[in-house]
């Protein structure tokens, strides 16, 4: 009896509201609520319920976007972290990290030699290796990209396909993952199509030669003013080491009778060896270039001078013959063959070996910023 009582004002003031319509919608429900939560528990993003791959689902563009490893990559092969996977191409992998190109190169000669890889060839960008248990070959190449690395790698599972793989390997950078600038000596046959070229290898001495002067007349073939002339077959030999009979022997002495070059006839009983064969140096690459581009007499100049324009923290290690050429290399602001071919350096490192890559950079043009010819625009 006591709660009928309790619950008797309440029964009276809702019979009131019979026929209120202003009273009676005060206690509607609430109807967009109603369809609101349906709708949520279906297509919201804040329902519990949604999995990630319904996420994938409903973006195609991040579905699309997703790169797997191939199912069969062998787990014997260490993967470096922190690395994003970027490409995936049959048998070569390329991934992308913000660690510099050394701490990539270390972290794998630790780990193939940890897991029994042999590694049968280690530089500073490149790591070739084979694991003779799962019968493996792999190959690493690393490419700085702005403040990032690149990693390509090319494994085999098989020692009969290794050698396609690799090789196959080798032409593919040449005609897809190399520098547009080998692609233009491709292009152009001064790198012939057959020949394997690992971009990230050192050029020797005769290669440059040869690709200098052929670069440099075909972009000046109608110019006779700017041709390199190649020697006479019957002139006697400048360098010791560079017989007529040397395949290379026109351009190495055509270089040198121009005084493009040092040697003997620059300065008597000095230079009298070119070593064709031996790594192409840092100092060399952009002493033999400079004078191609800016066709006039080499200046004067002191080591004050340098520091006020390279300012690299070991100019003291860079012989004074090549101060000149890298002083007027420096007023070539961007199209410096220094900066075409290293980037931002303080440090030139003048005995450091050339790569075909750096070679080919900067070869891909010639002259200053007021007049300069590019390699890319010269019609085979």
């Amino acid at each position: 009896m006591a709660r009928i009582l309790y619950f008797l004002p309440l029964l009276i003031i809702l019979a009131g509201c019979s026929g209120n319509q202003a009273l009676e919608s005060r206690f509607a429900p609430d109807s967009q609520l109603s369809t609101n939560n349906t709708a949520n528990t279906t297509d919201g993003d804040n329902n519990p319920n949604k999995t990630n791959n319904s996420t994938l689902a409903d973006n195609p563009e991040k579905n699309r976007d997703k790169i797997n490893l191939p199912s069969n990559f062998p787990q014997i092969i260490p993967i470096y972290e922190p690395s994003t996977l970027i490409n995936v191409n049959q048998q070569t992998i390329k991934w992308r990290s913000p660690d510099p190109l050394n701490l990539i190169v270390n972290y794998y000669q630790q780990e193939l030699s940890a897991n029994n890889w042999q590694i049968t060839k280690s530089q500073e960008n490149s790591i070739d290796a084979t694991h003779q248990g799962d019968n493996l070959t792999l190959s690493l190449i690393l490419t700085p990209q702005g403040s990032d690395t690149e990693l390509s790698l090319t494994y085999s599972n098989s020692e009969s396909s290794n050698n396609n793989s690799l090789n196959t390997s080798t032409e593919n950078t040449v005609s897809q993952d190399l520098t547009s600038p080998l692609q233009e000596l491709v292009r152009l046959g001064i790198i012939s199509n057959s020949e394997a070229i690992n971009p990230y290898e050192t050029i020797s001495r005769r290669e440059y030669a040869r690709w200098l002067v052929q670069t440099n007349n075909l972009l000046f073939q109608d110019v006779n003013g700017k041709l390199i002339r190649e020697a006479n077959p019957n002139s006697k030999p400048i360098f010791s080491d560079v017989p007529v009979s040397d395949p290379d022997f026109a351009m190495i002495q055509g270089l040198a009778e121009a005084g493009l070059i040092p040697s003997p006839l620059l300065k008597q009983g000095e230079f009298t060896s070119f070593n064709p064969d031996k790594p192409l140096t840092r100092e060399n690459l952009i002493t033999w270039k400079v004078p191609l581009d800016f066709r006039e007499k080499l200046p004067n100049v002191t080591l004050d001078a340098l520091k006020e324009t390279w300012g690299f923290q070991d100019l003291s290690k860079i012989d004074p013959w090549a101060w000149s050429a890298l002083y007027l290399d420096w007023q070539n602001g961007e199209s410096a063959n220094t900066r075409k071919a290293f980037g931002y350096i303080i440090l030139f490192q003048p005995q450091k070996e050339v790569t075909y890559d750096e070679a080919a950079r900067v070869l891909s043009s010639f002259g200053t910023n007021t007049d300069i010819s590019y390699l890319k625009n010269v019609n085979k």
